[in-house]
């Protein structure tokens, strides 16, 4: 399968929450101009949403977006698309995904160290 984002996505564990709707969802992937929201929320593909994700330590981010897909048999949920974050907010949404990008670029990072650190061990533990 071929993926067609145009941004990176990173996974994430933040809540979302709908109006009129007292449960809270999970949002397990975002870019820049989407989210997966996981649950078995019912929002027709085409159809513009109002929704608010909790990032936290920061608060919480109004966002517009349509739905695009309901995910997966295995994994239900709402693929969005962002289309508007309030002006004000829009610099805290690209300085926490900058920072999501920054990590996971740190996570490979180091897990190449332990890659190189175990091959370099057991080269060691060969020649002895």
């Amino acid at each position: 399968m071929i993926d067609l984002r145009r941004f990176p996505r990173c996974p994430t564990r933040l809540k979302a929450y709908f109006p009129g709707d007292e449960d809270v969802y999970e949002v397990v992937n975002i870019s820049y101009k989407g989210c997966f929201v996981r649950g078995k929320k019912n929002i027709s593909v085409r159809k513009m949403v109002f929704f608010e994700i909790e990032i936290p330590e920061i608060g919480v981010i109004p966002v517009y977006g349509l739905v695009v897909h309901h995910g997966t048999e295995k994994e239900p949920g709402l693929g969005i698309e962002i289309l508007e974050i309030e002006r004000q907010l829009l610099p805290v949404w690209n300085y926490y995904l900058k920072a999501l990008l920054n990590i996971e670029e740190a996570k490979k990072v180091y897990q190449k160290y332990l890659e190189t650190a175990k091959e370099l061990q057991e080269n060691s533990s060969e020649k002895d």
